[in-house]
């Protein structure tokens, strides 16, 4: 009987006999482990999405944004070349929307939400629709999801098309075709055009297809994965090039690597020391058989590490937490089958340990869900608490000084005090920074012959300092000679200083 049905089927697909018609909701039932989760994500996003004041890489995103296209692309030939597809996007972007805190972020919200929505959706092809929503669970809840979803920066498109190009090329090596061979490498394109170093996760992508030709012997498969992969990256190498003659301006602040950095990364990485090691414990309780299944997830999490830590062992300092945020949601897989134990339904122990464990980790992560949204969780000074302090004392004919060739302190507190009714003139720029072709405006040679008359002066600094001048000495003689210190604040991470004339010159 059984040889008489496997010969009768293809007859039956022969002669048209349709296939019976999928069951009323039968598509949404299958979307809902991806859209419940991208959903939270959203929503956790947007909550004070707008509360912590720009970071100090935020304000250069904001400003070169503002900047002409080429001019960003003058930019790019000195410095910030890895991101210069990024600042065109938020170019077009801003001029369509806006440029508030909010408004700058929403692409990056937006990404995050969608990079959820993939990775559960990931996760329901691979294993079950209860390991995809378990997994874009634990990843909408993480600290650092929130955190990188509300930054004017391309980290969370980062994740958004790390997760998409696997996703794609799932689809591409088991039913094939050109069309979706194109669609992984545009993901992959994509995801190296707004971050470099999350092309680490191509490692990944070779385990899945290596164990794909491993047990199917479809050696073509291998070829057609590389090609892909090098007509996506060819592009990618002039911001490549640019990118390595910058490295000493570019990452000069990064730390060498050491075991102490080793050992804090995880919880850098989820923003939260507790969810880190929870989740890293779940995955230790995984089951791992068939490894072949949970391999490219593993290969997710352990290639950007293992490939940055020796790069910045041997080549030049790169550990650095936000990096590395694409293994979030690999962890998250990994974490949520180890959950599930690698079954879909829901019995009665197995829904108890689900949700008792997410329940934890939702209460672990409380403190840290709101560290993210507070004033000042952003890197860098208050720029927003310090604009606020001119701009409620601010007199006719006040100016404001900071210190030389700074970048992020200007242009930061350029973004909060354009914002304002009015502002105090900065009489020593010579050459905007837009016009320089770098980040830093280029200032007069001779700074008191610029500041001569005025009546009040405003020095703010990105650092707290009792002595405000020490970022400034040139000003030290000029500033005690005819001007006499009326008032000092620390916001966070900032001083400002106001000097009052006390003689006619």
């Amino acid at each position: 009987m059984t040889e008489v049905q496997t010969r009768t089927r293809p007859a039956a697909r022969r002669t048209g006999t349709p296939r019976p018609a999928p069951p009323p909701g039968h598509r949404l039932v299958h979307a809902l482990p991806a859209l419940v989760p991208g959903a939270m994500m959203l929503g956790f996003g947007l909550i004070q999405a707008g509360r912590p004041s720009l970071s100090w890489d935020e304000v250069t995103s904001a400003e070169v944004s503002q900047r002409t296209v080429p001019q960003i692309w003058e930019l790019a030939q000195n410095v910030d070349a890895v991101f210069a597809p990024y600042y065109v996007f938020l170019h077009f972007w801003s001029a369509l929307v806006g440029t508030s805190e909010v408004q700058l972020r929403l692409p990056s919200i937006i990404a995050m939400a969608a990079g959820v929505a993939v990775a559960a959706e990931l996760g329901r092809r691979l294993f079950t629709p209860m390991i995809g929503l378990i997994t874009g669970i634990i990843l909408a809840v993480l600290p650092n999801t929130s955190r990188y979803a509300a930054e004017a920066r391309p980290y969370a498109f980062a994740c958004f098309f790390s997760i998409l190009a696997l996703l794609l090329l799932v689809g591409a090596v088991r039913r094939g075709g050109p069309y979706r061979w194109a669609g992984y490498g545009l993901s992959v394109l994509l995801l190296g055009l707004f971050h470099l170093v999350a092309l680490t996760t191509l490692v990944a992508h070779a385990v899945l297809v290596g164990l794909f030709v491993w047990r199917t012997r479809r050696r073509r498969t291998a070829v057609v994965w590389a090609g892909t992969v090098l007509a996506a990256l060819l592009p990618l190498l002039p911001f490549a090039v640019l990118g390595m003659r910058q490295e000493d301006t570019q990452l000069h602040w990064v730390q060498p690597i050491t075991f102490g950095g080793i050992r804090g990364m995880p919880g850098q990485i989820v923003g939260s020391p507790e969810a880190a090691w929870l989740l890293i414990g779940l995955v230790v309780l995984a089951s791992w058989r068939p490894l072949r299944r949970l391999a490219p997830m593993a290969a997710l999490v352990a290639g950007p590490l293992s490939v940055l830590a020796l790069v910045s062992a041997l080549i030049s300092p790169m550990w650095v937490a936000r990096y590395l945020l694409v293994v979030l949601a690999p962890l998250a897989m990994l974490a949520a089958v180890a959950l599930a134990g690698g079954r879909d339904g829901w019995s009665r122990f197995g829904a108890v340990r689900i949700v008792a464990v997410l329940l934890l980790l939702g209460a672990v992560v409380i403190p840290a869900q709101r560290a993210v949204r507070s004033p000042t969780a952003k890197n860098g000074p208050d720029y927003r608490a310090a604009a606020q302090i001119v701009g409620e004392r601010r007199l006719p004919g006040d100016v404001v000084v900071y210190p030389p060739r700074s970048r992020a302190i200007r242009a930061g507190m350029d973004y909060y005090l354009d914002r304002l009714p009015d502002r105090p003139a900065d009489p020593l720029v010579r050459v905007p920074s837009a016009e320089t072709g770098r980040l830093i405006a280029e200032e007069y040679a001779d700074d008191t012959v610029h500041l001569s008359g005025a009546p009040r002066i405003w020095l703010v600094l990105g650092a707290e300092r009792d002595d405000p001048i020490t970022a400034r000495p040139t000003l030290r003689r000029f500033l005690g000679a005819e001007y006499r210190r009326v008032g000092i604040w620390q916001p966070e991470r900032a001083t400002v200083a106001l000097y009052e004339r006390t003689r006619a010159s």
